[in-house]
């Protein structure tokens, strides 16, 4: 068995830095194996190249794997490309081992051949890693020569959890970003037009079930003092109602730990509502991204501008915070929905709302399509560097004045985003938890 050095590359902090739960997941399915893993994090321990170099030296590991979570910031008013980054993290790794380095995570899975060959690294993983991992590893131990550049694991696993966390990343975490997270199932079968998630997870919905979650849950509470988690899924509401299994569990147990999620707008009953706020849920960031019905078409959401103004309200009514992501200037955007969308937002009560502009544009997506069927991009175009998709009705600067317009005098109302990460970090390091944007409805603020 090896001696394997595991990476997680992540260096943004916006809205919150997050705990590797990814880089642990294939740590302990490789320590499963028998291998000697060791962990290091550069949001949490540093990305200078004498930092990284010092972990190196003193591991000595046989291989080095590099966990990418993020291509850029995805954001047209801050754009943080962070490849050069990645490609700083293997060239201080090159000056001082010959351990062959192994790439994987979500940015990776975009883009796998692009950025091998950019970062000039020795192996890829695309899709889930745990399994791809082990035995990438261990081929590479007994027959190198039949070891594939790039492996493409699209062979979902059927259980998947991760019971340990690092114990210095778990604290540095708790400190940081105000909460440690859990995943309670894999796969996406919605279809929105930017989006990347079922290239990296799938188009089907894989469960975990609500005793198993849960069981990790008390162990983040008990084992790693959690005072406050999220849970990552996507998405984390389903038609199937597995959700609530879980919710129904945590009240089962008498949870009272607050935590947040990502939910999808839909006709919540106030029974479901009130289920949610018995196990905890705190905190919820909505996939909105659109505001009027119009764009929501155009974007493949599959639900409407009044269910998104139901879901806000209601659980708003019941005390749980709301922050909602809005993308304007995207397909079939027009002044016309930008002035309708601005005012549609005033019927969402209690809630932080995000802006940006522009769609980032991703392989294997509808919205890739279109671009380049409109010739905003050609099908040679290296898309590593940010690109975004914008409407031919609006234009940039005018719809920019009229966002800033709109949200003038109100500091719920966030735009351009990204602009508030130190203030993320003085909230958290002050000992609060959850999300920073949830103290501007909590405290009330106001300009």
């Amino acid at each position: 068995m090896s001696k394997v050095a595991l990476i997680s590359c992540n260096i943004t902090q916006d809205p919150y830095p997050v705990y590797p739960l990814g880089m642990s997941m294939v740590a302990e399915a490789a320590r499963s194996r028998g291998h000697d893993v060791v962990m290091f994090d550069i949001n949490a321990q540093g990305k200078d190249a004498a930092t990284i170099q010092k972990f190196i030296r003193e591991t000595q590991p046989q291989f080095v794997g590099l966990s990418m979570r993020n291509v850029d910031s995805a954001n047209y008013n801050k754009q943080d490309a962070y490849i050069a980054d990645y490609k700083n993290v293997v060239n201080a790794i090159r000056e001082v081992s010959t351990a062959p380095i192994i790439l994987g995570g979500s940015a990776y899975t975009i883009f796998p051949d692009l950025i091998l060959n950019e970062l000039q690294a020795d192996y890829g993983i695309a899709g889930e890693g745990e399994g791809a991992f082990c035995h990438l590893l261990e081929q590479l131990e007994n027959d190198p020569d039949s070891a594939y550049r790039i492996y493409y694991n699209f062979s979902p696993l059927s259980e998947f959890s991760a019971m340990k966390r690092n114990d210095f990343l778990a604290e540095y975490y708790m400190k940081h970003g105000g909460m440690l997270s859990v995943q309670t199932k894999r796969g996406c079968p919605h279809r929105c037009a930017y989006c990347s998630y079922p290239v990296l997870e799938g188009r089907c919905y894989r469960f975990r079930s609500a005793e198993n979650v849960v069981d990790e849950i008390e162990m983040l509470i008990h084992k790693y003092k959690a005072d406050y988690y999220a849970i990552t899924d996507s998405v984390f509401n389903d038609a199937a109602g597995k959700y609530l299994e879980i919710a129904e569990e945590l009240v089962r147990r008498s949870s009272k730990v607050p935590w947040m999620c990502f939910l999808r707008p839909d006709d919540f009953t106030v029974e479901e509502v009130t289920l949610l706020k018995r196990s905890g849920l705190n905190a919820i960031e909505w996939g909105t991204d659109c505001a009027t019905d119009i764009t929501l078409k155009a974007m493949r959401k599959d639900f409407n501008w009044d269910q998104v103004v139901h879901s806000n309200n209601l659980f708003a009514k019941h005390g749980i915070s709301n922050a909602h992501f809005i993308i304007l200037g995207g397909p079939k955007e027009t002044y016309e929905t930008l002035d309708q969308g601005l005012k549609n937002l005033l019927q969402l009560e209690k809630c932080v709302i995000f802006a940006g502009i522009g769609v980032r544009i991703f392989p294997d997506t509808a919205v890739y399509q279109w671009a380049l069927e409109e010739g905003k991009i050609t099908a040679d175009q290296n898309l590593l560097p940010p690109t975004y998709y914008f409407s031919d009705d609006v234009e940039i600067e005018v719809m920019h004045e009229k966002i800033l317009a709109a949200f003038k005098g109100r500091l719920d109302r966030i735009y351009p985003d990204g602009q508030y990460t130190e203030v993320t970090r003085a909230f958290h390091l002050a000992g609060n938890r959850g999300p920073a944007w949830d103290m501007l409805l909590k405290r009330k603020i106001t300009r």
